[in-house]
Order: structure tokens, then sequence, then C-alpha cells
């Protein structure tokens, strides 16, 4: 019997453990997939004053290529340059869809801004859109005569019209949500993150734009 009383008395601690545990997830109503992404923000949080550091210092890129790691066609583009980039570090490739993703470690291009359009930023910390990022990518693994009719007007108007539109409908066509309804569920998942965590919590305002944005000339 008395063998028995200091089981339970050893046993005591857990449950009011596992009890604490349970209030704690009921009173916030996060759901595993918010979870997750508030532990991957917090992760990224956890390390900004190293981040910010490492920003301060001169990169070791030539270029930063933000991608959507979720379509699939982009997929084969990012393996492709990552093969051609492979042991010489050319290109600093992010992905945008990761949950950690945040636009005060990328020069202030928010997940939205990125979503729509193609983001690079050079290692000056210029942010380049569109089909001129292709070029740069090319450009820094050996292959910049891919693209280097673009240059050429009206060739470079008539390669951004195209991309545009490509870029417009690119949900779509890779067999994906419309972008306003991805962009909604990840603004939920934000929101959701922020109200669990606010140290960890960025909102950006809808469709905001880096300050040092330009589309370089070609």
């Amino acid at each position: 019997m008395a063998s028995v009383m200091r089981g339970a008395q050893a046993l005591r601690p857990l449950v009011a453990s596992g009890m604490s545990a349970s209030r704690r997830t009921a009173t916030t109503g996060a759901t595993p997939a918010v979870l997750r992404f508030m532990t991957a923000r917090l992760a990224s949080s956890a390390s900004a004053s190293s981040s910010s550091a490492a920003a301060t210092a001169t990169p070791t890129w030539d270029v930063r290529m933000l991608y959507d790691g979720e379509c699939p066609l982009c997929m084969k583009e990012v393996n492709f340059l990552k093969g051609r980039d492979s042991g010489k570090g050319k290109i600093d490739f992010v992905d945008i869809a990761s949950p950690s993703y945040t636009a005060q470690d990328n020069y202030g291009v928010s997940y939205e801004t990125a979503m729509r359009k193609i983001h690079a930023i050079k290692s000056d910390g210029t942010i380049i859109v569109g089909v001129e990022v292709f070029r740069l990518l090319y450009e820094a693994v050996g292959l910049g005569f891919v693209y280097a009719a673009i240059k050429i007007e009206p060739i470079g108007r008539a390669a951004e019209a195209l991309y545009n539109v490509w870029a417009k409908y690119r949900m779509e066509t890779t067999g994906r949500e419309n972008i306003e309804i991805v962009l909604s569920k990840r603004r939920a998942t934000d929101s959701a993150m922020c109200s669990d965590a606010s140290a960890a919590c960025e909102l950006p305002a809808a469709g905001s734009a880096a300050s040092k944005e330009s589309v370089a000339s070609k």
C-alpha cells in the first residue's frame, strides 16, 4: 500500500504538468498547423540579432533569388540554377513559402509582394523585379547569353509583357488555388500566430513595396 501511495505522489507533478499544458492549448485555440508555423517563425525571431549582424556585413553572394517553393514549375528552374551554382555560391536561394520567411530579413520584400512577381536582390541591396531577374540569375551561373536579348528594345518590353501575363495566371496554370486565396490563407495564419506570439508578429501592409525596388533598365 505504501509503495502505491509513493507511486501516486511521484505521478502527481506529471499529471499537473499535463493538465497545465492542456489548459494553455485550449486557451490559445491554436491548430497544429498554426503551432508549426509559430515554431518556425519563433525560431526565426530567435536568430534575428545574428541575421541583422549578417545583413550589415558584405554578402558573399552576387544575387539573392526569392522563389516560391510551392510552385512546381518554378522549382524546376530553381533546381537547374542550384545545379549550375553548386560550389560557387553566386546565388543565395530564399524560399518565400517557408514559414520562417520575413520581409525584415529580405530588404523589406514581403511574402505578398514576392508572390505576385519574381524578385531578386543584388549584393548592394538593389531590388530587381520581373524578367530582369532571370537575366541576372543566368549571368551569375555563366549563362548570360540566354537572356542577353532582353537588353535590346523592343525585345525587353515584349519579354516583360509576356512575363507579366505568366505572373498573373501562374497559380492556375500550375494547378494551384488563385493567388488571392493563397495570400488570404497566409494572412490568416500570420494573424493567428501574431495573436499567440506577438513578439514574432509580422503583418506587412497588403501590396507593400520595398524602398529600393527597381526594374533595371535592359
